[in-house]
């Protein structure tokens, strides 16, 4: 992955991230909701040790030095604890006040810091006041012996506390709250990368290619006039999906093989890629090329063509099939005047047996007959079998692969599905591509730069499907 893919990662997975930050404030709020508050009082004291007989100033000053880091461990001690625990009053054991003791001693400043640390202010306050009573007389005890010797006493000068905190010094609610919200966006940047690095959907043309082994005749963006198939066919001064339309027709004109009147079977490995909008796409095209043209409805379990076209939702192709009505029955006019279209008709119970009978190559070579271009919306090529009886009647098929939903496999699955029917494939088709993989998106001409560029809207699927997550609708 290049650093703009890691980037756009965390663009796509947006939601993740917000919500590992949400869970990792909570946590630091609970967390610190759950701590104990500590309050702190401190003491300081200055170390002096007197002259003795025959004795420097400098040598009772490195006297003091050497001494003070052991007044800061008998500050500690547990026979000092207990002198504490006997008159502090406070109630807590020689163990507890023990723990709740931290002493330092500054060799290069003489000074002695005593800090005491509980989760009740008063009694961290009573704690170390009792410090300042006894722990001079501590040292002097213990240096009873020396002093008897002519050395000079030691004394612990107070020069600061005992200090009253009114806040605890612990938790810290500032500090931990964005910890925890720092925790989380971390947390959610390596699950959006993550999710990005493990996903193998197909998301670009070399992608596309190298897993059909056909070539890709077209590049659909996004666009919000694919949204109805209504707004397929609206006339647009400039359109990249238009010319995305166009370029799918020239690249079929010139296929090797293909006739003039040739039916054109479009379909996908799976439901919800788009494929009724390239069907549309592609038979505007030719009509505003001057050829007349047929779109057939091929789905025939869920129809959904007439309803987006505003048609009569009445005789169709499955009466067509099953030998109910003619040709001219059936066909349907639209906006534009050379594309006319044949709908589903009424739902079958056989819509398989129908597809594979007889009735479906005649009827298909009556079309032929009429209509320069015939155009067969087919179903999408899972679950069922019907895409591969209409693509091996066609006289090529089209694969239409949506941006970041097929897998390798599954696209794989879906042309070997077609070779097993002998079926002609023309190549595939990459829709609801972002404005960055658009074939036009280096155009230097800002007027060509329209909607279709900054829409959220991909091109829509006629079949129904459960949702599905994507950033695009789906039809």
């Amino acid at each position: 992955m290049e650093l703009a893919e890691y980037g756009r990662a965390m663009v796509r997975g947006w939601w993740i991230v917000l919500l590992c930050m949400v869970v990792g404030f909570a946590a630091a709020a609970f967390f610190t909701a759950r701590t104990p508050p500590v309050y702190q009082s401190s003491v300081r004291f200055y170390v002096v040790s007197a002259q003795g007989p025959g004795q420097s100033a400098l040598q009772a000053l490195e006297l003091s030095r050497g001494r003070i880091a052991g007044f800061a461990g008998l500050a500690k001690s547990d026979k000092f604890a207990d002198v504490l625990g006997r008159n502090s009053n406070t109630g807590l054991s020689a163990r507890e006040i023990s723990e709740s003791i931290s002493a330092t001693g500054d060799q290069a400043t003489l000074m002695l810091s005593v800090v005491v640390s509980l989760p009740d202010q008063a009694r961290a306050l009573a704690v170390a006041r009792t410090i300042v009573d006894n722990l001079g007389t501590a040292v002097s005890e213990v240096e009873a012996a020396r002093t008897a010797s002519g050395s000079g006493q030691t004394v612990l000068n107070l020069v600061g506390g005992p200090t009253v905190e009114t806040v605890p010094v612990s938790p810290h609610v500032g500090l931990n709250l964005a910890l925890g919200t720092l925790l989380g966006f971390g947390a959610g940047v390596v699950i959006a990368v993550s999710r990005r690095l493990m996903d193998k959907t197909l998301g670009t043309a070399e992608q596309v290619e190298e897993a059909s082994g056909r070539p890709l005749l077209a590049r659909i963006p996004l666009s919000a006039d694919a949204r109805k198939a209504s707004r397929i066919l609206e006339q647009r001064q400039v359109s990249l999906l238009d010319e995305a339309g166009r370029r799918l027709r020239t690249n079929i004109d010139h296929l090797p093989g293909m006739s003039a009147s040739g039916v054109v079977a479009i379909t996908s490995a799976r439901v919800g890629d788009g494929k009724s909008s390239v069907a549309l796409l592609l038979a505007q095209a030719w009509a505003e090329a001057g050829e007349r043209v047929l779109l057939v409805e091929g789905d025939l379990r869920t129809p959904r063509l007439a309803a987006e076209l505003a048609l009569a939702n009445g005789l169709g192709l499955a009466d067509l099939l099953a030998g109910r009505t003619s040709l001219a029955d059936v066909i349907q006019p639209t906006v534009m005047e050379s594309l006319q279209v044949v709908a589903a008709g009424a739902v079958p119970a056989n819509p398989t047996e129908l597809l594979r009978g007889p009735a479906a190559g005649s009827v298909l070579a009556e079309m032929r007959t009429k209509y320069s271009r015939v155009i067969v919306d087919a179903p999408a090529m899972q679950p069922y079998s019907d895409a591969a009886l209409l693509a091996a009647k066609a006289d090529c098929t089209v694969v239409v692969v949506m941006h970041r939903r097929v897998t390798p496999e599954l696209l794989k699955a879906a042309f070997r599905n077609l070779e097993l029917v002998n079926s002609k494939i023309a190549g595939v088709v990459l829709n609801a591509l972002p404005a960055r993989l658009s074939e036009a998106y280096k155009q230097p001409s800002e007027g060509f730069r329209t909607q279709e560029q900054t829409t959220d809207w991909a091109p829509l699927e006629m079949p129904a499907e459960p949702p599905v997550p994507h950033a695009a609708p789906r039809r």
